[in-house]
């Protein structure tokens, strides 16, 4: 009995023994494994000696960081529901904490690369960016997981809950909206420190087109439906729910702009095509209110525009200037050409023998040098890479716009062509046309300054010249004197015609030929009438009309010879007297 029990015995504390042992390395092996695993999420901490002291501290905090979100994470299990709301809160704000701690963690290894190669540093970077990637990826999908489980509570929601909900809606959007613009910083330090950013950048960028067909489709969801309320309301004003309705969609609607808005942003700063996005976004939000379009879309689209700006001008700006300068130096060039031309064409003209009018040369010098400038403005529009062919056509159905609208100006013109090529008068000339007489003073394709001998400036249209009747009084250089002097019934006429042919002869300004004229004209009531008739020059043709009637008054007075005026004998009778005389 006795060697049985031990028998017994020393077979159980065998198999106890066993079992002990395969609990303990099943135990160890559990606990090697949770350590390989926990170690697989944190990063090294490398001491300052290796890395830096700023490098070493951003690997203590983002381990940190990491057990606080862990332990977050485990506190949820058992927490309540708004505790749940707070912690959410917290693991949210600690994730950007490690990411923010990453990207510092990269500008310190490009800071101390500047002195040398850091390859455990640059390991330890790369390794932990290649993790976070994905990990990007997972919460934005986890996010928009939780977005359209709290909208599908709106299903079975009361009215009155609504709005809460997409304010709840609101908050969960603006954080994926966070870890959107995260992820494109993510991308942008990781190709700054020197990796392979082609797969997270597609990746990212089909996400952003996912996300921005998810968005379009709620906007013109949100905006059928605000119409749909908004008809309900006019028909029932006094319907509290419908309201309230109306209120928790323009808040949805709210929200999905703001988040179209943060989308379209990152799509442009990747250089995508946005423009049916934006298009719908300003229709959407011109629908909510001025504020919003105000401060969201006009804020966002003042910024892209800058920043497009400033890309501009750094990328493009030398070569353009550069172009623009040359544009200057051809204009000036051609200015003084114009100027060498113009001056030119005027002392070819002056030393010719062509007969022009005044008009008829400030036209031809216009026109040329005017051509002159305007090739030269053409050759430096092409410097500035402007197509000279549709700029041309487009000048060519400007001009027969204007044309047509400017009928009774084209008519102007064409009277001023024929004035410039008949030569009916010139600059100086004395006319009488349009019931307006005077000296001309200005000469232009489209009208004719007369300056009258009061000195009055009329501007005669020349459509109006032309289809009347023009009297140039100096057209010629002769110009005949018509006088009229008569003397009395009573005077000797040969003495008359010799005083006044002695005058004429006299008068050093009437010429000789052709011969002055001297003839008894008429026998008025009053008097005998003389016609004189001197020729004189253009220009002394006042000078002798006046001196000529002066000195005739003064010799006839001097040699007796009356100059009559009408007279009339009244006669008055006394009716009383001839009744008398009757009687």
């Amino acid at each position: 009995m006795n060697v049985r029990r031990l028998i017994i015995t020393v077979v159980i504390v065998l198999l106890l023994g066993t079992l002990f042992t395969a609990g303990f390395h099943s135990l160890a092996a559990a606990q090697n494994k949770s350590k390989a695993t926990g170690n697989k999420k944190r990063v090294s901490e490398l001491p300052p000696e290796m890395v830096g002291e700023r490098a070493s501290e951003l690997l203590l905090s983002i381990n940190d960081s990491i057990a606080s979100v862990k332990s977050y994470e485990r506190e949820m299990a058992g927490a309540s529901a708004e505790d749940r709301l707070v912690l959410q809160l917290q693991i949210y704000q600690m994730r950007i904490r490690i990411i923010d701690d990453i990207h510092q963690l990269a500008d310190a290894l490009l800071e101390l690369e500047k002195a040398g190669p850091e390859p455990e540093l640059r390991g330890q970077v790369e390794d932990v960016f290649a993790r976070v990637t994905p990990r990007l990826w997972f919460h934005i999908d986890r996010f928009r997981g939780e977005i359209n489980k709290i909208r599908a509570r709106r299903i079975e929601a009361k009215v009155e809950e609504r709005f809460a909900i997409e304010n709840e809606v609101a908050n969960f959007t603006r954080r994926l909206d966070t870890f959107y613009e995260i992820s494109l910083a993510h991308i942008t330090k990781m190709e700054q420190v020197g990796m392979d950013v082609k797969e997270a950048r597609e990746n990212f960028i089909l996400q952003l087109y996912d996300r921005a067909d998810e968005l379009s489709g709620r906007l013109e969801l949100a905006l059928v439906r605000i119409d749909e309320l908004e008809t309900q309301l006019k028909e029932t004003p006094d319907d509290t729910n419908v309201f309230k309705l109306l209120l928790s969609v323009k808040k949805s609607l709210d929200t999905n702009s703001d988040g179209m808005d943060v989308i379209i942003g990152l799509m442009e700063t990747l250089e995508l095509d946005t423009a049916v996005y934006r298009a719908q976004l300003l229709t959407a939000t011109r629908d909510i209110s001025s504020g919003l379009l105000g401060t969201g879309v006009a804020i966002n689209l003042l910024g892209t525009t800058l920043k497009k700006a400033a890309g501009w001008l750094v990328d493009s700006g030398p070569s353009y200037l550069l172009k623009l300068l040359l544009f200057v130096g051809i204009i000036f060039v051609f200015r003084f050409l114009k100027r060498v031309v113009r001056r030119g064409l005027e002392k070819a003209i002056d030393a010719s023998d062509l007969d022009l009018s005044q008009l008829a040369r400030r036209m031809i010098i216009s026109t040329v040098s005017n051509l002159v400038m305007l090739f030269g403005i053409l050759v430096a529009l092409s410097q500035l890479g402007i197509s000279l062919g549709p700029l041309l056509a487009g000048l060519g159905v400007a001009g027969f716009i204007i044309g047509f609208a400017l009928q009774d100006t084209l008519g102007n013109f064409a009277a001023g062509m024929m004035i410039l090529l008949y030569r009916p008068y010139d600059m100086g000339d004395l006319i009488d046309v349009g019931d307006v007489f005077g000296k001309v003073d200005k000469m232009s394709l489209v009208s004719t300054s007369l300056l009258t001998l009061d000195n009055q400036l009329f501007v005669v249209p020349n459509s109006k010249i032309w289809g009347d009747v023009i009297k140039n009084v100096t057209a010629q250089e002769t110009r005949r004197v018509d006088m009229v002097f008569g003397i009395s019934y009573s005077d000797d006429i040969p003495k008359a015609e010799s005083i006044l042919e002695d005058i004429l002869q006299s008068h050093d300004k009437v010429l000789d030929m052709p011969e002055p004229m001297v003839r008894l004209h008429t026998l008025g009531a009053s008097s005998v009438d003389f016609v004189v008739r001197p020729w004189v020059k253009v220009d002394d043709y006042w000078d002798v009309y006046w001196d000529v009637t002066r000195t005739v008054k003064l010799r006839f007075d001097e040699e007796g010879v009356s100059i009559p005026f009408p007279q009339r004998d009244v006669h008055v009778y006394n009716q009383n007297l001839l009744a008398g005389e009757a009687t």
